[in-house]
């Protein structure tokens, strides 16, 4: 999908980013299986880096901008709902992928035993069905939106203020 504007752009950009998050995280969890990964496998490692470190910082970065720069100036143009909906989806998702991301983070430290390979399968489980159907929501509903909405002064100014935090 490709957009007019730079900020639905960089946050389609986004999207495609935490895609890949998913796909990355659903196969390493259909890798591993149900006995633990070795934390001695260098993919294994950087797999559990890459996810606590994209829930960390771009996730959670991309959720704040929409709530602070998108849904606000939708909400001014009488774009109430979207806005509301997506800001409840992101309250929920992210504790889960903070959860994830603190069991990616313990699992590098100690390592996974029977018990928090299960625990961080059901909880990066319970957080994946959720996120993907978020950007769905978002590519699909939001950015469409966005892209009508923006002139090319905001959009410029939001994409350099994205761009400059990301």
């Amino acid at each position: 999908m490709s957009f007019s504007r730079r900020t639905t752009q960089v946050l389609h950009e986004d999207h495609i980013a935490t895609l890949n998050l998913i796909e990355n995280l659903e196969r390493f969890i259909a890798y591993s299986g149900r006995r633990p990964p070795d934390l001695d496998d260098a993919a294994t490692r950087q797999t559990l880096q890459r996810t606590a470190a994209a829930i960390d910082g771009e996730v959670s970065d991309h959720f704040t901008f929409e709530e602070d720069e998108i849904f606000t100036r939708l909400a001014d143009n009488g774009e109430i709902d979207i806005g509301v909906q997506l800001s409840r989806e992101h309250r929920e998702l992210l504790p889960a992928g903070q959860m994830v991301s603190a069991l990616a983070k313990q699992a590098l430290e100690d390592g996974f035993d029977e018990q928090s390979w299960s625990r961080f399968k059901a909880e990066a489980g319970g957080f994946i069905e959720p996120l993907l159907a978020h950007v769905h929501k978002e590519e699909m509903a939001l950015l469409p939106m966005v892209d009508e909405l923006l002139d090319p002064e905001v959009d410029l100014k939001l994409y350099e203020n994205y761009s400059r935090n990301a």
